[in-house]
């Protein structure tokens, strides 16, 4: 029998928390994908989502010591990975430069062979930037449950679980989220 095989992810925290290594590789691969995906949802970019997830199970790991027997292992992965990412997008908001040129080889070929669907490609590439730029100037909290949302589609109440919150403040983030967010858009290009 493989390490773990056929053990529930509350035997497999229990396990973890008590030192077993072995329960690691069970854990990962159910929840890999799932918190991959997440990670990626927010951060839009497949190495950082690849280094948050790393980052979310060495993170459990290492925390599963203080991991309440009670709570269910899938929605508190599914925070450290939140919270984890949250990070990672500060950090690269900081690093980052707002607008990134395209070269000039990049857009000449495009717009040379006079199709006529290249406005239509302009215009969505243009609202989808707006509409990403009106995600990121959220609050931290209210950006995540906007992408779990509306990028995973996740239920409210898988929502409140993954982010710890009751469902009433998920409901009141995502209604103030999804406000801002129109507001910001109907003002205009960012």
């Amino acid at each position: 029998m493989e390490p773990g095989g056929g053990a529930g992810d509350r035997e497999l925290m229990a396990r973890l928390a008590a030192g077993d290594r072995e329960a690691l590789a069970p854990l990962m691969e159910r929840h890999y994908r799932r918190l991959y995906r997440i990670a990626l949802s927010y951060l839009r970019q497949p190495e950082d989502a690849l280094d948050v997830v790393q980052e979310a199970f060495v993170k459990a790991f290492r925390s599963a010591s203080r991991w309440d027997g009670s709570a269910e292992a899938g929605p508190w992965l599914g925070r450290i990975t939140v919270n984890l990412a949250i990070d990672r997008w500060r950090r690269n908001r900081r690093r980052a430069q707002t607008f990134t040129p395209l070269a000039e080889d990049d857009h000449a070929s495009e717009l040379a062979d006079g199709s006529p669907s290249a406005d239509q490609r302009v215009q969505r590439r243009e609202a989808g930037e707006r509409l990403a730029a009106a995600l990121h100037r959220l609050p931290d909290r209210q950006r995540a449950v906007v992408v779990l949302r509306h990028y995973q589609d996740m239920s409210l109440e898988e929502i409140a679980g993954t982010l710890g919150m009751s469902l009433g403040t998920v409901k009141s983030s995502l209604h103030r989220a999804l406000g801002r967010m129109r507001a910001s858009l109907a003002g205009g290009r960012p």
